[in-house]
């Protein structure tokens, strides 16, 4: 286990964007189909908001596996996103992706007794949030509070499916391992997300300053960004974890 400079932090998103530029067909494929395989699932009554964040794993590391593809100078294997399907790993990445949820809901349930449910209610059903009571409440604090809880469970998975699939872990230990090795990597992950957050807020300003002229633009921008942070989460994977243990 390796401990990256705070620099790895933009060397990760840098090597996102060159892997995307290499094959930029093959992965936009991969990654609408991803998308509609997330859209499939939310159709299903009752289930169908919660079954992407359970499949999030195992599409997540079909993308992956192209990330390493490409990265061997390999040429990206025939049906890489449903890879997973045909492991070993699909059913420990299944409970990943479940306890993943559950965490993600529970850190979202803790911000309601200090918002009075603004966060809650605004994400599970924005066509209802009322803009102006919204700015009246709390909905500050409940989100602080949200990232407060929700970030050392994110530690514990973000390296939980390639740790899970490629080295054979289970599912504790990967999380375990995870943790740990995120906290160990804690300076180039602050310079990681401040570099996404000044990506995205440069987009914003863009748009701002075009009077909305680049408007017509932001979907496809905001699904390459989108695309090249599942990249990103490869080699930061690697940065961390020799590629010559990869199986």
């Amino acid at each position: 286990m390796n401990t990256p400079m705070p620099k790895a932090g933009l060397q990760w998103i840098q090597q996102g964007f060159q892997t995307f530029k290499k094959h930029p067909f093959e992965l936009l494929f991969m990654f609408f189909g991803l998308i509609f395989f997330n859209l499939g699932l939310s159709l299903i009554p009752y289930l169908g908001s919660f079954l992407p964040f359970v499949f999030g794993p195992v599409l997540g590391m079909g993308i992956m596996h192209a990330c390493r593809d490409i990265d061997q100078a390999k040429p990206i294997a025939t049906g890489s996103l449903l890879i997973v399907f045909r492991s070993p790993a699909f059913k420990p990445l299944l409970v990943l992706g479940c306890l993943y949820t559950m965490a993600l809901v529970g850190s979202l349930a803790c911000s309601i007794p200090v918002d009075d449910g603004a966060l809650w209610n605004y994400l599970t059903d924005p066509s209802k949030a009322d803009q102006k009571a919204l700015v009246k409440s709390n909905i500050g604090w409940g989100m602080l509070t949200f990232f407060v809880v929700y970030t050392p469970a994110a530690m514990g998975f973000w390296f939980g499916a390639p740790l899970i699939m490629w080295h054979g872990m289970g599912v504790a230990k990967a999380i375990f391992y995870s943790f740990f090795a995120v906290w160990r990597a804690r300076r180039a992950f602050m310079v990681y997300l401040l570099a996404w957050c000044g990506i995205l807020s440069f987009v914003a300003l863009l748009v701002a300053l075009s009077g909305g002229v680049l408007g017509v633009l932001m979907l496809p921008v905001m699904l390459t960004i989108s695309l090249v942070m599942y990249c990103t989460f490869y080699f930061s994977y690697t940065a961390v974890f020799s590629r010559d243990q990869l199986v």
